[in-house]
């Protein structure tokens, strides 16, 4: 269900990576993405028409869609890549394609598994040709159909396409037996309207949107999901009276969840081999805390995430035992494993559906587009704990940004539990750094540097020094320290357990950073922050989305350095405070006796930073980095 990426290999610091690629755009997954300033083609004008329709087949009820779209070229001859996505629940009937107003005829579309980054396997398949087009001011067709098996697979249209389209119509056919409930989302700003009117010889509702002027898809980096910025329409089928017979789809979420449930009952699990391991792993453990903190801990390093989506498998979670054997499994079979190896030791552990922050949805509407993720939920002691096994690196009580906040559905009996996640504050994420330094008459800067990294802080720590080979990891973990700065040494490095269940990582080293201060006649100057987090992360202000920052965070920098005997202070920048609804940033400094005492900290509280506040944001960050560049100044005396 959910496709989690991780980011490897880097050394810099992550902040700094973030904002740096939110400069470089990413497309969607679909090969007619196209980029925003190419005006050579147009769609000049697009209809998809979807009729529901008695079946004979598996299900009582199919959608048929017919499509047909006019593409243009508007400067030089070019060609299109054309590509319709479909799966297992979808089948698309005869293509018929004209070039220049007549039949292609050398043009034979080719239907594939399209492969995705980062999913091992996926029933989603792709009908793709290249369409010419001739000249300047020539124009191309394609028109197809398509059938939906299943009215609950289908879910969403969306008004946007790879290029700029001049004119769209989107039309529902709804015959009165069928009951269907469309949401609009993100219509407003745009030239969309909107019509309904009656089909006696149908007996059926025709639920017609025009479109004109639609700017193409253009996903940026770092921005939110599709469903909170692109124009679209959630189609919510909720039941049908077929030959005398009322068939419930998700009228209501308790119609979605007994689905569901079905799914869940016909897993299979063999509960005596994941009773042998749950016992294995708890051996000679006596505290139940410590028993289930071993089990999530165990699940999240040693059964590899993978995303599978295919059809209901998509859904429905693999037995418990198979994931144990295979060592991997995608969110479901992961959530299953963790639930059946702690409900074999007595706990009270329930699956969970929920909806990543990526998806604009809740519960409020039930479809299968409103969650894309299975966890696990612990009762225990009075309390509910959730426990999402692909966060490898994310402590027991804690939750990953992605989650937190959301709807989640509880699976309980018959019936069912809807809650939500707890929103966290940025202290769960904090990252804590501590230096005891002195200067020598080198102008080297040397002493203890201690580090401490909770929560996200913690779980990207470890997502890149572990994404190295072992032989490597005190390399690629000294490397990120120093950010590959061969001035700054570090040594005796120590760090607490890299895998475990503690929810701290703490690092320790010697440090000795050549050449941190630079001398003129008498005077010494130092930057004291060698890290500098957020210097130079401004957003582009013509971009067009807001962005989503990765997770809350905190970071506190303390740094004590020794000033040597001979000289005095004779210049402390002004200490400086920032003040914003996603971001607040003090530094400050002191005297105490021989040492100067620096302090900084940075706090994210919000994450969605929306396109009104990047002049003040990059207004701060540029401010932040002048000062960051402000010298103590020494005088020998």
């Amino acid at each position: 269900m959910l496709q989690r990426t991780t980011t490897t290999g880097q050394s810099l610091p992550f902040l700094l990576l973030f904002f740096a690629s939110l400069i470089i755009g990413i497309a969607l997954p679909l090969i007619t993405t196209a980029q925003d300033d190419d005006k050579n083609i147009v769609i000049e004008s697009k209809n998809q028409s979807f009729t529901f329709n008695k079946s004979k087949g598996n299900s009582p009820v199919e959608i048929i869609e017919q499509a047909s779209e006019v593409y243009r070229c508007d400067e030089v001859r070019t060609n299109v890549l054309f590509s319709e996505m479909y799966n297992e629940n979808e089948e698309i009937g005869d293509v018929d394609i004209k070039v220049s107003d007549k039949k292609a005829k050398g043009i034979v579309p080719a239907y594939e598994y399209y492969s995705i980054e980062s999913i091992f396997y996926s029933d989603a398949k792709v009908c793709y040709f290249r369409l010419p087009l001739e000249k300047k001011g020539s124009k191309s067709s394609v028109s197809f159909t398509k059938t939906y098996k299943d009215p609950r697979y289908f879910t969403s249209v969306y008004f946007t396409d790879g290029y700029t389209a001049e004119t769209k119509t989107i039309s529902f056919s709804i015959p009165r037996w069928m009951k269907v409930e469309i949401k609009e989302y993100n219509l407003e700003g745009s030239d969309i309207k909107k019509s309904s009117v009656y089909d006696s010889k149908a007996d059926a509702d025709v639920i017609t949107y025009t479109a004109k002027n639609l700017s193409p898809f253009n996903q940026e980096k770092g921005a939110p999901g599709s469903s909170y910025t692109y124009p679209h329409l959630l189609v919510m089928c909720k039941s049908a009276d077929v030959n005398g017979a009322k068939i419930t789809y998700f009228n209501t979420l308790a119609d979605q969840y007994k689905w569901y449930r079905q799914l869940v009952n016909e897993i299979g699990n063999n509960n005596t081999v994941i009773e042998q391991k749950a016992k294995e792993l708890t051996n000679g453990i006596t505290d139940d805390t410590e028993k289930i903190k071993t089990i999530y801990n165990w699940v999240q390093h040693n059964i590899r995430y993978i995303a599978f989506e295919d059809g209901i498998a998509g859904f429905k979670p693999a037995r418990a035992d198979a994931v144990l054997n295979k060592k991997y499994g995608d969110c479901k079979g992961m959530a299953n494993l963790t639930c059946s190896l702690l409900k074999s030791l007595g706990f009270d552990a329930r699956l969970c559906w929920i909806g990543t922050n990526h998806i604009a949805y809740d519960y409020s509407t039930p479809s299968m587009a409103v969650d894309n993720h299975m966890i696990c939920a612990l009762i225990f002691r009075g309390k509910k704990y959730f426990l999402d096994a692909t966060e490898t690196n994310i402590g027991f009580g804690e939750y990953a940004e992605r989650i937190q906040g959301r709807q989640v559905l509880i699976e309980n009996g018959d019936n069912y539990l809807l809650e939500k996640i707890p929103a966290v504050v940025p202290e769960q994420n904090t990252q804590a750094e501590k230096n005891m330094l002195s200067l020598d008459a080198n102008g080297n800067l040397k002493g203890i540097v201690s580090i401490s990294y909770k929560g996200e802080s913690r779980s990207d720590l470890l997502s890149k020094i572990q994404s190295t080979k072992k032989d490597n990891l005190q390399t690629s973990l000294t490397n990120y320290l120093a950010e590959n700065n061969s001035q700054y040494q570090v040594n005796d490095l120590k760090t607490s357990r890299l895998e475990g269940a503690d929810s701290l990582l703490t690092i320790n080293y010697n440090v000795l950073y050549k050449g941190a201060a630079s001398s003129f006649d008498k005077e010494v100057y130092i930057e004291p922050d060698f890290r500098k987090e957020l210097d130079g992360a401004t957003i582009e202000e013509k971009r067009k989305s807001d962005v989503m920052l990765p997770f809350r965070m905190n970071i506190v920098t303390e740094e004590s350095i020794t000033v040597p005997a001979g000289y005095k202070v004779s210049q402390l920048p002004a200490n400086k405070e920032w003040k914003h609804p996603n971001i607040f940033i003090s530094v400050n400094y002191s005297r105490k006796g021989d040492k100067i005492e620096y302090k900084k900290e940075v706090r994210i509280p919000d994450i969605l930073l929306k396109k009104k506040s990047f002049a003040d944001w990059n207004r701060i960050i540029k401010e932040l980095g002048n000062q960051y560049r402000e010298q103590i100044v020494l005088e020998k005396q």
